[in-house]
């Protein structure tokens, strides 16, 4: 008994600790309540955020970047996570638990530090011009860490172009660029326009939510979310 703790305390004396630590986000545009008020729609707002808090619930994210949020949509995030910010439109919730802080707020996107990593929630529009602001924007206030998401409108093709100074988390994983936007038409296709960029982090993992959670389609795009170790 004696020799096999010997060779236990030998173990853990010679193998590396790692201290790497990780980060579960989640970016969704959850559409403006105000455009489905037909309490007997399919799309009915209230029905759709209920959904969302137990899409949120099932994820466990540490970090939940919404867009197009309007009162009272903001109200169906769960329990145990605080707002860090000033946006209205494209909030930033963060685990109670976690040390976060408020970065400053820019026209296409709101920012804040989470654990030394800046999380950046976009929310831009897809003219080139505005494409080419937002990423500028985001790029003259870019840290050694961060990862930028959301909904972008646009394709990855017209972020790269603008010259954004990060990297594509799904690239980076060899993800196929699906189609994010759950066009309620059913019938029209963006392709992907809801994304995650990273700077020195490394992503790990990345999922499209396709799960209505008791409803059809819980918004016009599908969440996403992504794992990173730092």
């Amino acid at each position: 008994m004696r020799r096999i703790l010997f060779l236990i305390l030998v173990l853990m004396t010679v193998m590396p600790v790692s201290d790497a630590r990780t980060l579960r986000i989640l970016s969704f545009n959850i559409r403006e309540w105000t455009r489905d008020r037909d309490s007997k729609g399919e799309y009915f707002w209230r029905n759709r955020m209920e959904a969302m808090t137990k899409m949120i619930e099932a994820v466990d994210p540490d970090v939940i970047c919404l867009q197009e949020v309007l009162p009272p949509a903001g109200r169906y995030v769960p329990a145990g996570y605080k707002r860090v910010g000033v946006g209205v439109s494209h909030p930033i919730y963060v685990r109670d638990s976690m040390k976060a802080s408020k970065h400053s707020f820019a026209i296409f996107w709101e920012a804040c530090n989470v654990e030394g990593i800046r999380i950046i929630n976009v929310h831009s529009r897809w003219e080139q011009e505005i494409v080419e602001r937002t990423v500028r924007q985001v790029n003259e206030q870019l840290p050694d860490r961060a990862v930028a998401c959301g909904d972008w409108n646009t394709g990855l093709a017209s972020i790269t172009r603008a010259g954004l100074q990060m990297q594509s988390a799904r690239a980076l994983l060899s993800e196929p660029e699906t189609d994010t936007f759950a066009n309620f038409t059913k019938t029209e296709s963006h392709g992907a326009i809801d994304h995650f960029f990273v700077k020195g982090v490394t992503p790990v993992s990345y999922r499209m939510i396709i799960n209505g959670y008791g409803v059809s389609r819980i918004s016009d795009h599908w969440p996403i979310v992504l794992d990173i170790t730092f």
